[in-house]
């Protein structure tokens, strides 16, 4: 699996090595989709047809994010004092529509093509195909490996859900390969019941999406463990008495923390400040995608 070094990494950074990642899957996802298609047609596969449609949603998926990653990265401003991640959600929101509307025709089509395989009216696809299916489960499965590591780095629900689409192609396109081989032996049904296969898996996966789109677009609040792990940071700068309250929920792929701390009702403001600042640093420091901190301190009395 690629991997990233996680050293010194800064927010800034990770927004361009999703950049770069977005602009990778987009042209590799175009030429998987033009490939398949041209052999599909060829070779006469329904089923390779079909997989070529997982990789032109996955290029319209990875062209909307690689999108939504240059508008999500903008700071924020006087009209949006939280940033703009919040487009990531909205664009896999209108894509998981997009995607169970336009799957659910496919999978009509794809019955009709299974009920013509038992009459007779199906002829086997070129064995052509089936070397189209295995480039495709190397292809895929290396990129969704890429991708779900840099996803998993930026705390990105767009690159995960892109890692996820092409995992999904891999495992996609080696049950075509394995159709293929069987339609060499009379099982001509083998090939667009496999595309049967595939719409009800796009199904299962853009209803999640859906839902983790969701969360998003609601501000989910964060894991009760990243809390804790914030909450026990804080607590070690010092000068800090207590952690009287901590609150963070997710802004687009970023962190938005809001957190006040007690410290001894002798130290003047300065000192309080200076103190507040510590905490502030400890923490973008310590835990991944925070974005912003709204922090209050106050005087700690025993």
């Amino acid at each position: 699996m690629h991997k990233l070094s996680q050293d010194n990494l800064t927010y800034a950074q990770c927004y361009s090595c999703e950049r770069k990642a977005s602009g990778i899957a987009v042209a590799s996802n175009l030429l998987l989709a033009v490939f398949k298609l041209v052999v599909g047609i060829i070779s006469g596969s329904k089923a390779v047809i079909g997989d070529s449609l997982y990789s032109f949603k996955d290029f319209m998926t990875s062209l909307v994010v690689l999108i939504g990653v240059k508008i999500s990265g903008k700071p924020a401003d006087d009209d949006h004092h939280y940033g703009h991640g919040k487009i990531e959600f909205v664009a896999i929101f209108l894509i998981s529509l997009l995607i169970i509307i336009g799957t659910l025709f496919l999978f009509i089509h794809s019955v009709k093509d299974v009920w013509g395989a038992f009459h007779g009216t199906v002829q086997p696809p070129k064995f052509i195909a089936f070397w189209a299916a295995v480039v495709s489960v190397i292809a895929n499965y290396k990129l969704s490996s890429y991708l779900h590591c840099v996803g998993q780095r930026r705390g990105s629900p767009a690159m995960l859900a892109n890692a996820k689409h092409n995992h999904s192609d891999a495992v996609s396109s080696a049950f075509v390969a394995v159709a293929i081989v069987l339609t060499r032996f009379g099982f001509y049904s083998a090939d667009p019941l496999v595309a049967v296969i595939e719409t009800l898996d796009l199904i299962r996966l853009s209803s999640s999406m859906l839902n983790d789109s969701l969360k998003g677009i609601m501000d989910s609040s964060i894991n009760p463990a990243v809390i804790r792990q914030m909450n026990h940071f804080a607590g070690l700068v010092p000068g800090v008495k207590r952690v009287a309250s901590i609150n963070a929920r997710k802004v687009g792929q970023g962190i938005w923390v809001e957190i006040v701390i007690k410290v001894d009702h002798s130290k003047t403001l300065d000192n309080g400040y200076l103190i507040g600042r510590h905490v502030e640093e400890t923490l973008m420091k310590r835990v991944d995608n925070i974005v912003g901190i709204n922090l209050a301190v106050e005087p700690y009395i025993p």
